[in-house]
């Protein structure tokens, strides 16, 4: 078999500017405004259908070598263009073919990054795209497409092409040339880069090497320097932002939606969309996060199981491995007393805000790096508890560790590839007893060793986590239906109904927890957590009262709920007046920055929303059971002890019925992992997760209807 290596995109990016482009390069001339509004509508629905995927191989030609690219978009995009085509709407026709033509675009410029990577491991330099004639077209198209093996790894129908119109494949053949020894010219030479940090002056900065064509985001982070990434390089959160001081780095699409033209004149860039053509000096950001997270009476009142043999002064720690936060519990395991607690950022999340990031991130061969990232957090968290807790150390007998399944999978060094593709399938669900040194990466430090306990999950996307929640709750105890939410980047539900679980989890996006928000952040000092609109203006609050510097999950929450309720945003999500460009204006930081809620904001917003809600209501109809029956609702998790259930549910996330059957119950995976350290009986878990019956959306017909249905206000 030949060596075709295949790509998959992300999220993909919509230019509303560059599809006026194409339209007009089409000779289809339309309003500029309303061509803006229909790209604002269609964005959510082609985001669903635009299934990005490249397949590459480099192959030698006539004397040298080329590069040889095939990229599609898939072909859910050609049903969406013969629904507006049957009812002769040419323009939405016509705006469909050029969106998939501008998300295309994106996607070649995200496999260009990685390509160049991938040539210079195989030792090459991509010189140039190689010319084509009209003429030579179709018959470059038949060549690659029997090279590449079209059929087989991209979908792509011989018999479709001719039919395809701005969803057809993009051909390229790029020209190679071989990477030139040490000391053979100023092209394949290194560049510097001097950093410096956000307060520091140029003596105190430090100089890395990068090759030639790098992207600066992927030279800093094999130095070991992580600016966030929520996105996963994406280029869509705008977190991983650098200040060119010296040098000079291009301006990318992605750099003009998230600076303004002043921030671009004084230097601003994003680190993922980079690429190195000089020396540069940069100043970064600091990348340190410290979330404020809530204490609770979560923890509270939890008894000893009867079959507790540990003796007065024995101790446990449990740990719930979020993927934003890290949070433990050191207990007296005779009395149940609660001895101390600690909190944490996960550092993964430098490599991306949502569990599909760090999925992602795995595969391109970083995963080493992010299984020493949360060990060194475990290592920390355990080192703090026992730092303010001396004489405990030597009677530490039992760590209970919950998380999901991937959190799971990337802390032992499972491989995270049948998290890729259906059937989605894990390494292991079960609960797993391990040594200390297996865990954290070394061993304790004492003549004795803790045994650790890794709880059961119950799919690849429902975890330790949501069965240790279950197991707090007591939802296998509920004699009417129940239903159990836990919102974050992966929202997790279960249903309970008479002897039998039902489960299912939905990508929700990182909007809950700051991410992908202009000016999000976690739960941090200074982030707006709770939004008024009165008399047109915001009225805000942030954690610990301090002066505003960002927005956190649910001041998102809450300044939709707002503007939705002012009648400031249509039911289709769209800002009004001059906030549709601009943003809405919430708060002004200490710097006189406006901190603003945008247009894509509210757009992240929905998509979140849309997701939770429709599979809620998707585990309603599979179960036969209406809004009505359900007797309680269980909303778990740091981001849904503070929501505003009224705000929640005015925005479509909860139903209204729900609203006020709805108690936020805090931490219930930690609080289920110290029920277990104390218990010392798993047999109600594990029964529990193994009978569960999930329900796949991704394969649920009825989802993606329901997904744009509540995507709406």
């Amino acid at each position: 078999m030949k060596d075709i290596r295949i790509l998959t995109g992300k999220r993909t990016v919509f230019s509303s500017d560059r599809v006026i482009e194409i339209l007009r390069e089409k000779q289809i001339y339309a309003q500029k405004e309303e061509v803006i509004k229909i790209v604002e509508e269609m964005r959510m629905p082609m985001q669903m259908r635009m299934h990005t995927k490249a397949a590459l191989s480099i192959a030698g030609w006539k004397q040298g070598y080329v590069l040889d690219v095939i990229l599609t978009a898939g072909s859910s995009i050609e049903s969406l263009a013969a629904k507006y085509a049957a009812g002769d709407d040419r323009l939405r026709t016509a705006v469909v073919y050029a969106m998939a033509e501008s998300g295309l675009e994106d996607f070649e410029q995200q496999v260009l990054l990685q390509t160049s990577a991938i040539c210079r491991e195989e030792g090459f330099e991509i010189a140039a795209c190689m010319p084509n004639e009209a003429a030579d077209a179709a018959l470059l198209e038949r060549e690659l497409y029997e090279r590449l093996d079209a059929g087989r790894t991209l979908g792509i129908r011989k018999t479709d092409e001719a039919k395809r119109g701005g969803g057809k494949p993009i051909y390229r053949r790029y020209k190679l040339t071989e990477t030139a020894s040490e000391g053979q010219g100023e092209e394949q030479r290194e560049y510097s880069i001097t950093l410096l940090a956000e307060e520091e002056t140029t003596h105190q900065a430090h100089t890395i090497s990068c090759a030639k064509g790098s992207s600066l985001l992927q030279a800093l982070r094999e130095q070991n320097i992580m600016p966030p990434s929520y996105c996963g390089g994406r280029g869509t959160c705008g977190k991983c932002r650098i200040t060119v001081k010296e040098g000079s780095l291009p301006v990318t699409l992605e750099d003009q939606k998230a600076f303004t033209r002043e921030e671009l004149r004084n230097g601003h860039r994003l680190a993922c969309k980079a690429v190195l053509q000089n020396d540069l000096t940069i100043r970064i950001a600091s990348a340190k996060e410290e979330f404020a997270v809530p204490q609770n009476d979560a923890l509270e009142g939890i008894q000893p199981g009867a079959d507790n043999s540990y003796q007065t002064g024995d101790y446990g720690i449990a740990i719930d491995i979020g993927t934003t936060t890290l949070a433990f519990a050191l207990a007296d395991l005779k009395t149940g007393q609660i001895q101390n607690t600690h909190t944490a950022v996960n550092s993964q999340r430098k490599f991306g805000a949502d569990v599909i990031s760090r999925i992602y991130e795995a595969e391109q061969g970083r995963q080493k790096q992010l299984q020493q990232c949360i060990r060194e957090d475990l290592w920390n968290g355990v080192e703090a508890l026992l730092e303010k807790n001396r004489e405990k150390v030597r009677k530490l007998h039992h760590i209970v560790i919950a998380a999901n399944t991937v959190m799971l999978h990337l802390l032992r060094g499972y491989s995270c590839a049948g998290f890729c593709r259906q059937p989605f399938r894990a390494v292991s669900l079960k609960k797993e007893e391990i040594t200390f040194a297996e865990a954290f990466g070394k061993p304790f430090g004492h003549s004795f060793q803790p045994k650790v306990t890794l709880l059961p999950g119950i799919s690849p996307f429902v975890g330790a986590d949501i069965t240790a929640g279950l197991f707090a709750c007591g939802i296998a105890k509920e004699e009417q239906p129940a239903l159990f939410l836990d919102l974050g980047t992966n929202g997790e539900m279960a249903l309970k109904i008479e002897k039998q679980l039902f489960v299912t989890s939905t990508a929700a996006g990182p909007a809950f927890e700051g991410g992908n928000i202009k000016w999000g952040m976690g739960s941090i000092p200074g982030a707006i957590s709770k939004v008024r609109i009165r008399n047109g203006a915001a009225e805000i609050e942030t954690i610990r009262q301090t002066p505003p510097k960002g927005i956190c999950g649910t001041g998102v929450i809450e300044a939709a709920a707002e503007l939705w309720t002012a009648g400031m945003i249509d039911h289709t999500g769209r800002l009004a007046g001059e906030y549709a460009k601009q943003g809405y204006p919430l708060a002004q930081t200490e710097s006189g920055e406006w901190i603003v809620f945008t247009q894509q904001d509210i757009r992240e917003v929905q998509m979140a929303k849309a997701a939770i809600r429709a599979g809620i209501e998707i585990l309603c109809m599979r179960s036969g059971v209406t809004h009505a029956q359900i007797g309680r609702v269980c909303l778990a998790g740091g981001f849904g002890y503070f929501l505003n259930i009224e705000k929640m549910a005015s925005v479509g996330i909860l139903p209204r019925e729900l609203a006020e059957k709805t108690t936020a119950v805090g931490n219930s995976s930690l609080r289920g992992a110290l029920m277990h350290l104390m218990e010392q009986n798993s047999s109600v878990m594990q029964k529990m997760a193994e009978e569960a019956k999930e329900i796949s959306l991704a394969e649920d017909k009825s989802f993606s209807e329901l997904y744009l249905n509540y995507m709406m206000f």
